[in-house]
């Protein structure tokens, strides 16, 4: 990493850089404990307000007994309510949050695409969900492993359907989803690539999906887990007891997707009415939204940066055991989402921790990362990842073109550094100090501490390291008392992102790194 460049003064000769503070790091991480026994990005409680993912899904789930089991009347969506959601839920693509509305609006009765095309309008992402949907089935994007373009075909053709825009994908493309789908062996985007092609009237075959079907559908819970079992029982149109058996404690899973397809395999083929099931537990509100579940999960993000932090202040062989243990157990998990290795294996990596044959595959496909040519907007989230994933397996440094952004703030110019970093990071430090010249850092770095930007400080410094600029022993000396300021007040080995927040994972993997 940039830290270990060194520092010096200015006129030469070493520095006394500052010890991390109290040496709780790794027992206070139990703050930041996910409930998945991943690492939270941050100690505060997310998931009350409404968001497009458990809307699309918890209507859904509740559409399957309103009107019939529980006799209640169904909740109508407000489509001004949808339409606001749909443009400040900017977590996910236009595509994407046209996918959640059309979702939503499905489990309203007699909704038309009209309604979901003018819930988009409002929400000024129809044209850009549109082309985004229509270029990702024409050219599916290369970087995507099989399973997640499957999915993703599947879940825009499904939107275009919704749109009425179905019939300008071509018919080749088409038919490269159905090759595709017969060739994948997971029953989810499996069951929702045929239902998406069947809805235009093409016929897909779950082929390898539902190989040894009956076995795995008779067998106990060990197998597939929940939300695979329940599409497996779907596309093989069977529900067999011991599959009834283990899908229903699913019913209370904190996932509204999980619940959705485990109650659709309940209720599929029930006469006359559905099977006595517990009420959904989505709780949609009066105005149709349904808020995120409350569990308060981590993710292999902060669970990197939270290992980058340990390690920065030497203390990565006190890492806590429950995180050890989930990390081992995803590593050997042969359902790990295949998107999830690469971040797994750089995690195991930092730590030291043989973490089974999920991360090794990790290793070998974090090798296999190609670098963009040239970063741009559209491929940053691939070029900062492949660049990480190079920094940490200490891979050699691959020409990549860069430009930073003309348009950032010159007194906070965060997106720069963070890229100047990433090609540090990745051995590239010839280039990053190119473009850091002129530049001065340190006291761009004083800045920002002294402003309430605890990450762009970081940045700066570590960018300052990489240049091999000169930063002044009294940066150093004043360093403590300047992170005093954003230590978390209820957990001082933990830092916040400013001055009196809550601790997150980056703010403390960024403090450290001050301090290593």
């Amino acid at each position: 990493m940039a830290a270990a460049l060194g520092a010096c003064l200015y006129g030469g000769g070493p520095v006394e850089r500052p010890g991390p503070p109290g040496g709780d790091l790794a027992e206070q991480l139990d703050a930041l404990r996910g409930a998945n026994d991943l690492v939270r990005a941050s100690r505060a409680d997310v998931g009350r307000d409404p968001a497009l993912y458990p809307t699309a899904y918890g209507r859904l789930e509740a559409a399957l007994t309103t009107g019939r089991q529980s006799g209640e009347p169904e909740r109508e969506i407000r489509p001004a309510a949808l339409a606001d959601l749909a443009r400040t839920d900017v977590l996910d693509t236009p595509a994407w949050r046209a996918h959640y509305v059309c979702l939503s609006l499905s489990a309203s009765r007699g909704r038309r695409p009209a309604e979901a095309a003018t819930v988009l309008e409002r929400a000024g992402v129809r044209d850009q969900a549109e082309n985004e949907a229509l270029a990702h089935l024409r050219t599916p994007d290369r970087a995507d492993d099989g399973l997640t373009s499957l999915a993703t075909r599947a879940a825009f053709l499904n939107t275009l359907t919704c749109l009425d825009r179905e019939r300008e994908v071509p018919r080749a493309a088409l038919e490269r989803l159905a090759a595709d789908t017969a060739r994948a062996d997971q029953p989810v985007p499996v069951l929702y690539a045929v239902e998406a092609l069947r809805a235009v009237g093409v016929r897909a075959h779950a082929t390898r999906a539902l190989r040894d079907a009956d076995v795995l559908l008779e067998g106990d819970c060990v197998g597939p887990d929940p939300i695979q079992r329940a599409a497996l029982a779907l596309l093989r149109q069977r529900l067999p007891q011991p599959t009834h058996d283990c899908l229903r404690p699913a019913l209370r899973d904190p996932d509204p997707q999980t619940r959705w397809l485990v109650r659709r395999a309940l209720t599929f083929g029930a006469p006359g009415s559905s099977p006595s099931l517990p009420t959904p537990v989505s709780g949609v509100r009066s105005d149709g939204l349904v808020a995120k579940s409350p569990a308060q999960l981590g993710t292999l993000t902060a669970t990197y940066n939270a290992a980058r932090a340990l390690t920065a202040g030497a203390e990565q062989e006190r890492a806590p055991g429950w995180l050890k243990k989930r990390l081992r157990q995803m590593g050997s998990d042969r359902r790990l989402d295949p998107s999830d290795r690469v971040l797994l294996a750089m995690t195991c990596h930092r730590l030291a921790l043989r973490c089974g044959p999920q991360a090794e595959k990790g290793v070998e496909e974090a090798a296999a990362l190609k670098v963009p040519a040239r970063l741009t907007d559209a491929n940053q989230r691939g070029w900062y990842g492949a660049m990480a994933a190079r920094a940490e397996f200490g891979l050699s440094c691959r020409h990549t073109s860069v430009t930073l952004p003309a348009d950032e703030d010159p007194a906070v110019p965060s997106r720069s550094l963070r890229t100047v970093v990433a090609l540090a990071d990745a051995g590239c430090a010839d280039q990053a100090a190119r473009l850091t010249e002129g530049t001065d850092l340190p006291a761009l770095a004083r800045e920002a501490l002294a402003g309430g930007d605890l990450l762009t400080a970081s940045d700066a410094v570590q960018a300052a390291l990489a240049s091999d600029q000169s930063i002044p022993q009294a940066f150093w000396t004043q360093l403590p008392g300047l992170l005093r300021r954003y230590r978390d007040a209820d957990f001082p080995d933990l830092y916040a992102p400013s001055p009196g927040g809550v601790a997150s994972a980056d703010a403390t993997r960024a403090a450290y790194y001050l301090l290593a």
